[in-house]
């Protein structure tokens, strides 16, 4: 049993509190027979007068399905992604006495032994939710610290802004790793520093954070963390950033043994003249006392910390003009430090730069600076030129050369007098993209390029952004070899979405006059860091781990890989096995541990797709169904009007094998429904029935930018006969004609869909239908005569022949103005003032109201049993069939938004029967991820992510009962056994759903 819906929105959930919200009460039918002129309002059809919103569109004003939070105003440019990047002196990667401490966001802390030449082995791991940002090890103690870390317990949490986090491990027993202690800081991570039994933080909240201030604001604060049982607070102080109203920048952060600079933009609101301040902030008290300090007024802006260094009681720092200054030049500044007080102007100079240029990162090696440059758009040389700066005489800094011509240059490494440069460019002659060049810098004035190696093909890159590419670019001075790690991608010419992507590490000895290429370790996934163990590189990317024997660097070799990341995008459970999709490939674990790093076989995409050898595929939006011993695979193909359909046997888990593949006639778009206009979204656009699957297909799909550019709706049926897994048949089974169609529901072996067909001279009101379909032989289904009904189809329970719809009526209502009308109505709001053009004055408002409807059903007709109107004001986001009941995924615009989940049930009893839970502040954009198991509702929450569950077994005592937090932004959830799935994309959670 799976979901197919994808994760679009946030979820918050709260204790399990009985509502009375969208219901305007119980009215009873008394139909004593079967009824056949049910006439509804057309959900998609005209509604008359003019449209609620500026000529066109809905009146709606965040109750309609689409609306999202309020977007952040436009960021004015900064530069590199500062708050992102990890910390210099505590990379989140490091090596210490042969164990190897790796923190990733995905799979948290690993620690693995990489001292043996029997490979990587994992000694211990911790599950940590957060973004790492840097890592300490002291004693036995490892240090993390994470520049965002979620957490529901804050209170009044504005929006649920990002926290910081410190987390104390001791992990001198790497089997047992066991918390001391955490403490949480607001507002995200930019920098921090460990010094003694003192750890400064410099933390950044944009205003809208738990325990945030109201403007954004830049946090230096100081904790005494030599006792990590009791991490507290020292010192704390908050500095305000000068910023207009709604400008949530990053600030650049730069820490020194006794300084800490912030620079923050300074905007003059139009003003020619743009600046930028650095606060000081001195912390050089041992036991932890912070004093704010001088506040250095500075020309232009600076966007990352690269750009401010403090050497020798000298501040120096390169400057950006501003967007503001458009045809002005960056410059060069510097400082004398008198003290933290006392910061005073020392010297200046503009750098020299093509007008097409603008500044992309600076280093700085004592006396040198080495400012790295990037054109803003192709000039008729390919090439970043790195300027020098000489720095000797502090009061006199000077540009007096500049290294160019010799293609882009992204990063700089200073050795004394050479200097290596790693770039990438436009494919040369022989299809490389990438290459590190070795200068000799003896002569500032006059660099001189000694060797340049190219490697890489073409569209070859580094993983890491260029803040972060010093860690990347890995310089052994003991082996006298470099090593780069790359990816390559790939793609068939025939086909615009077949790549293949390859990743590596590249390996160049280096003398102090001299590079050679040697040979590329081949990757599998793309490695952020690499460290030297030995004779041995070992890589760390976001998947797992790697060591390569490199005795022969002119071919490394594999020796070992260890998983500690589990790639899940969706799954599906066979028996005792778990398949799950992992980016470009099936894996196959054990049911018991179905997150398991290291499956128990990989199924290379490129299996799915024979006619295209080598081809891969990201597999993310394929569905998967399993019967049998049999998984079948809908997927994409290079033809955006084909699916891709494979099956693969898992008879023997360690050896899947595709036994047949086919492209269907049918676009991989009808895999998922799309709800349209006021009709409520119910049903799936795929069922299965055994080894059957059907498929609804229509040909109004999608979006139009012009609605006259649609075509006329047509619907059918695309039939998949699977019985003979070697010989997969497909059939084509043309609905019933129709102005829309529902999504299907399956009862046995009949599929349900529900139609509407607008009334003739009256295209506001439409008849709908529920048709029946037998398809217990696939190859001649039966379609059984269509019955009028009032509505669309929400729920259908079998045992009792019974049928809960949704009707659609349009109401009118006198209103004030188009603001009144927008509130009045959840869908299809529309108002027409008494006087034309008059938006504010009266005027009829006309929009759609929903009644949930019971019926007894038989082969010739419909009997009205009950119904149950819901307020006009309620939006229905999306709804689930469970058994004998349907989940209402709602939103109440009279109640500030309010959401639950609304529960219709008693259709065996013939009585319908409501109850609501109440779930606040969630924004139901696209509504929750939503999984109908029974009486029973799993509510994946999004937003604080978690998995609750709605156990409606008794309708008048509801319980709502969180099972489990979740480490990430969950896509689908499935059910295996008494657990539940949550593919995530980096991993993948089992928890326990049981009673």
């Amino acid at each position: 049993m799976s979901i197919p819906f994808r994760a679009g929105a946030s979820w918050v959930v709260l204790a399990a509190t009985a509502a009375s919200i969208g219901l305007a009460g119980c009215e009873r039918g008394a139909g004593t027979s079967n009824q056949t002129g049910f006439i509804s309002a057309n959900p998609t059809g005209p509604r008359g007068g003019d449209p609620a919103g500026a000529g066109s569109g809905d009146a709606s004003s965040g109750t309609g399905e689409g609306e999202g939070p309020d977007e952040e105003p436009p960021v004015p440019p900064r530069g590199g992604a500062i708050a992102e990047r990890a910390i210099r002196d505590a990379d989140i990667v490091q090596e210490k006495d042969g164990r190897l401490y790796a923190m990733s966001r995905h799979s948290g802390l690993s620690v693995i032994d990489v001292s043996g030449h029997d490979g990587p082995r994992v000694l211990g791991t911790r599950r940590m939710y957060g973004s790492p940002a840097a890592m300490y090890l002291r004693d036995g103690l490892l240090y993390a610290l994470f520049s965002s870390w979620w957490t529901p317990d804050a209170p009044d949490a504005q929006g649920g802004g990002p926290m910081s986090h410190v987390e104390v491990l001791d992990v001198s027993d790497p089997a047992d790793i066991q918390p001391v202690g955490s403490f949480d800081l607001p507002g995200k991570l930019t920098d921090a520093r460990l010094s003694g039994d003192v750890l400064h933080a410099v933390t950044y909240s944009p205003g809208s954070c738990f325990d945030c201030a109201d403007a954004p604001d830049i946090t230096v604060t100081s904790l005494a963390v030599g006792d990590p049982a009791d991490i507290a607070v020292i010192d704390q102080r908050r500095l305000i950033e000068s910023a207009p109203s709604g400008y949530w920048g990053w600030p650049s952060v730069s820490i020194s043994d006794d300084r800490v600079y912030v620079a923050s933009a300074v905007w003059n609101d139009g003003e020619e003249e743009g600046r930028a301040t650095i606060q000081v902030v001195d912390i050089s008290d041992p036991s932890g006392a912070l004093v704010e300090g001088a506040r250095v007024e500075v020309a232009g802006q600076i966007a990352s910390p690269w750009q401010m260094d403090e050497h020798d009681g000298v501040l120096r720092f390169v400057s950006l003009p501003g967007p503001w200054q458009p045809d002005a030049k960056p410059g060069i500044q510097t400082f004398s430090i008198v003290s933290s007080q006392e910061i005073v102007p020392l010297g200046a100079t503009e750098l020299d730069v093509h007008p097409a240029a603008k500044l992309h990162s600076v280093r700085f090696d004592e006396n040198r600076a080495y400012v790295t440059t990037k054109y803003a758009y192709l000039v008729a040389e390919p090439m970043d030129p790195v300027l020098t700066v000489d720095l000797s005489d502090p009061a006199s800094p000077a540009q007096v050369g500049e290294i160019g011509g010799h293609r882009w240059i992204n990063h700089v490494e200073p050795r004394g007098d050479r200097l290596f440069a790693f770039g990438a460019h436009l494919d040369t002659g022989d299809g490389t993209s990438l290459h590190v060049a070795l200068f000799d810098v003896s002569d500032l004035a006059n660099p001189a390029m000694l060797a340049r190696v190219d490697f890489g093909g073409r569209g070859a890159r580094v993983v890491e952004e260029h803040d972060r590419i010093h860690e990347a670019f890995a310089l052994f001075d003991g082996l006298g070899t470099l090593a780069v790690p790359y990816s390559e991608p790939g793609r068939e010419a025939s086909s615009w979405d077949c790549g293949t992507l390859t990743a590596g590490i590249q390996l160049i000895d280096f003398t102090r006059d001299t590079l050679a290429k040697r040979g590329a370790a081949a990757t599998r996934g793309q490695a952020r860091r690499v460290l030297a163990s030995g004779e041995r590189l070992v890589a760390a990317s976001d998947l797992g781990v790697e060591a390569f024997g490199i005795d022969d660097r002119g071919a490394p070799a594999k020796v070992a890989e260890l998983a500690l990341a589990t790639l899940a995008d969706g799954t599906v459970a066979v028996d005792d096995i778990v398949v799950r999709i992992s980016g470009t490939s099936l894996e196959i674990a054990p049911a018991a541990s179905p997150g398991l790093a290291e499956p128990i076989a990989r199924l290379d995409g490129a299996a799915l797709y024979t006619n295209a050898p080598g081809c891969q595929r990201y597999l993310g939006t394929a569905r998967l169904f399993a019967h049998g011993q049999h998984v079948y695979v809908l997927a994409q193909t290079s033809n955006a009007a084909l699916t891709r359909l494979a099956i693969v046997d898992v008879g023997d888990p360690a050896a899947p094998r595709v036994v047949a593949q086919r492209d269907l006639p049918f676009s991989p778009g009808a895999l998922y429904t799309n709800p349209s206009g006021a009709l409520v979204s119910a049903g799936d656009s795929v069922v299965q029935a055994g080894s059957t699957l059907v498929i609804r297909g229509v040909s109004d799909d999608g979006y139009y930018t012009f609605e006259e550019d649609r075509p006329p709706h047509e619907a059918w049926l695309d039939l998949l006969d699977l019985s003979d897994p070697l010989n997969p048949r497909h059939s084509s089974l043309a609905l019933p004609d129709g102005a829309g169609h529902t999504g299907l529901q399956l009862d046995g072996t009949t599929v349900l869909v529900s139609r509407w067909t607008p009334l003739p001279g009256d295209p506001s009101r439409a008849r709908f239908y529920l048709d029946r379909i037998d398809v217990a032989d696939p190859s001649s289904p039966v379609i059984r005569a269509p019955v009028n009904v009032p509505g669309s189809l929400l729920a259908f329970d079998g045992a009792s022949s019974r049928l809960l719809t949704t009707d659609y009526e349009t109401v009118e209502t006198p209103v004030v103005g188009r603001e009144a009308c927008a509130h009045a109505f959840a869908s299809n709001a529309a108002f027409t003032p008494a006087a034309a053009g008059d938006d504010a004055g009266p005027g009829v408002c006309r929009g759609t109201r929903r009644t949930l409807k019971l019926l007894d059903l038989d082969d010739t007709g419909a009997r009205l049993l009950d119904e149950s109107p819901l307020d006009d004001t309620v939006a229905v986001m999306k709804a689930l069939a469970g058994e004998n009941r349907a989940f209402l995924s709602v939103k109440d615009a009279a109640h500030d938004g309010r959401s639950s989940i609304l529960v219709a049930g008693g259709l065996q009893e013939g009585s319908l029967k409501t109850a609501m839970q109440e779930v606040a502040g969630f924004d139901h954009s696209d509504g929750p991820l939503l999984l109908a198991d029974g009486a029973r509702l799993l509510v994946v929450d999004n937003y604080w992510p978690a998995l609750s569950i709605l156990d409606a077994t008794d309708l008048t005592a509801l319980s709502f009962e969180k099972k489990s937090e979740l480490p990430g932004y969950v896509v689908h959830v499935t059910l295996s056994g008494d657990r539940a799935l949550c593919s995530w994309g980096y991993g993948l959670e089992a928890v326990d759903v049981g009673p």
